[in-house]
């Protein structure tokens, strides 16, 4: 039987971490706890995973 090798390659979008930063001032800011759903949807959009 033949091998078959796959690299699995994980990015991010470059906006991330600067959106992560916002959300995180804004909950210190405001003190109040952020809407994990929406932000979820955002971490969802900005991550990549490929197979090579």
């Amino acid at each position: 039987m033949a091998k078959v090798y796959a690299t699995i390659v994980c990015r991010h979008r470059w906006w991330l971490k600067y959106y992560l930063a916002g959300v995180l001032a804004m909950s210190h800011i405001t003190g109040r706890e952020p809407d994990m759903a929406r932000v979820m949807r955002w971490v969802e959009r900005a991550i990549v995973v490929e197979v090579r």
